[in-house]
């Protein structure tokens, strides 16, 4: 894996973080990759934790949200508790006597998801993170340095997160339609999904999304989402 910690030291938009450790993952044989940033004081499973996705499952993203398999999961609290890292064997051994544990385990192999890999992120003032990716191989095989260098790139790019979200102006005032369209924007939603959902244009839409990039000082949708949850003013 190349020297990772320069360049993402230099990158101001959290966006362009996650896709270049996306890049990186996918180097390393990763399939898919999702990432939870967690508000202060809520838990790792919180519905208000924001989550970024890239080629998960749209099956297994349906399920975890629409369905709050979300709740359920057990896998972020087992690696805060017995990692920071944590392959699918481990994880199923230590939920071995937990009920909710082996459903949700059963429900990620009726789906093709085993061979993942989770990752607790430890951030300033309790503002931590966790991690999930989906490897071609087994990641009980991987060399421990090689474990270790994913954890490395992955809680790098988690504190440059939060020093970017600490960047931001110290107060922000949003619309009520202002904070409709970033909650949506952090459930992942596109300016057309917006558009719909909302019953605007989506003209109107990108009008309100240069609005709160300039109003959180931002060019992305993640780093706006981040600090907008920070300072209280969405709730996903």
């Amino acid at each position: 894996m190349q020297d990772f910690s320069a360049t993402i030291a230099c990158t101001d938009d959290c966006e362009s973080i996650l896709e270049y450790v996306f890049g990186l993952l996918k180097a390393e044989g990763a399939n898919w990759f999702t990432y939870n940033f967690t508000p202060i004081f809520e838990s790792h499973t919180s519905p208000q934790s924001f989550i970024w996705a890239r080629d998960c499952p749209i099956e297994y993203q349906r399920l975890y949200v629409g369905e709050q398999y979300r709740r359920r999961d057990p896998i972020p609290r087992l690696t805060f508790e017995h990692g920071p890292v944590l392959t699918w064997t481990q994880a199923k051994r230590l939920g071995a006597s937990d009920r909710d544990a082996q459903w949700f385990f059963g429900v990620l192999k009726e789906m093709g998801v085993t061979n993942w890999l989770s990752v607790a992120l430890f951030g300033p003032r309790n503002r931590d993170g966790y991690a999930a990716v989906q490897f071609s191989d087994d990641p009980d095989q991987f060399d421990p340095s090689r474990l270790s260098e994913i954890q490395s790139l992955l809680s790098t790019a988690h504190l440059q997160i939060c020093k970017i979200m600490d960047e931001g102006k110290p107060t922000v005032s949003l619309s009520e339609r202002e904070r409709e369209v970033l909650r949506w924007m952090g459930h992942g939603k596109s300016s057309s999904d917006i558009a719909a959902i909302l019953d605007i244009s989506p003209e109107t839409v990108r009008t309100y999304v240069r609005r709160i990039y300039d109003k959180l000082d931002t060019n992305d949708r993640v780093t706006a989402t981040v600090r907008a949850l920070k300072l209280g003013l969405v709730e996903l």
